[in-house]
């Protein structure tokens, strides 16, 4: 594999060329809006100088960028700039949960986001199955599990139903190429429209309900 080879992941794409995949690369608008919703919730929330929320609204607009990157050029490099914001979007989002509304210290948070990443490159061993999709599975263990806790702690529901989104968004993802005989331009394109959904209701609940709530920013490091 070449660092310009054309990769053919997707039914959409039947060749090379920038403009093969329109739909799956037009969809990633759907994180640019994303990114404006949580930028703007934060404001109304009194958040804007929160870094850390901050750096999730940047990795979002970067997931959008790195995908539509890939779904043009479609080239290894350009499939490294796609999953590259994802990863360090859930690693941050781990860690700031862990910190803020499981209240750990860093020296408690940091290997359970170790761990985090080793089950997820652990999880992309076996790239031929279910499309690439099982890459994702620790993401959905660990989006379901927080959800439930949430639910049960405070009766927030963000978490919950961004794990039930996703649960379809990923489904979306791995049907794709079994589909293209009868849907040829495939599935992909939800996964980025649900995705974004996902982004920004599991980023809405690291924020307090109102102005002035419990969630306040922690020290990224103490």
């Amino acid at each position: 594999m070449t660092l310009n080879q054309t990769l053919d992941h997707y039914c959409e794409r039947l060749g090379p060329g920038l403009l093969a995949e329109p739909l799956n690369a037009a969809s990633n608008a759907a994180f640019l809006l994303a990114a404006w919703w949580i930028r703007a919730r934060a404001q109304r929330l009194e958040l804007a100088g929160d870094r850390g929320l901050a750096g999730l609204t940047v990795l979002v607009v970067a997931i959008g960028a790195g995908s539509t990157l890939f779904h043009t050029v479609a080239t290894p490099w350009a499939l490294a700039a796609d999953v590259l914001p994802i990863l360090l979007f859930q690693l941050l989002f781990l860690w700031l949960y862990l910190r803020r509304l499981a209240a750990l210290r860093a020296a408690a948070a940091l290997p359970l986001v170790a761990l985090f990443l080793l089950a997820t490159l652990a999880s992309r061993a076996a790239p031929q199955l279910l499309n690439g999709s099982l890459a994702y599975g620790p993401t959905l263990l660990v989006l379901l599990l927080l959800g439930w806790r949430e639910q049960r702690r405070c009766g927030r529901p963000e978490l919950l139903v961004a794990g039930g989104v996703f649960s379809l968004s990923l489904l979306l993802r791995s049907v794709d190429q079994l589909l293209c005989p009868w849907l040829p331009l495939g599935t992909h394109l939800f996964w980025h429209l649900l995705n974004a959904v996902v982004l920004a209701l599991a980023t809405a609940a690291l924020m307090p309900a109102h102005p002035g709530g419990q969630t306040a920013p922690t020290p990224l490091l103490r």
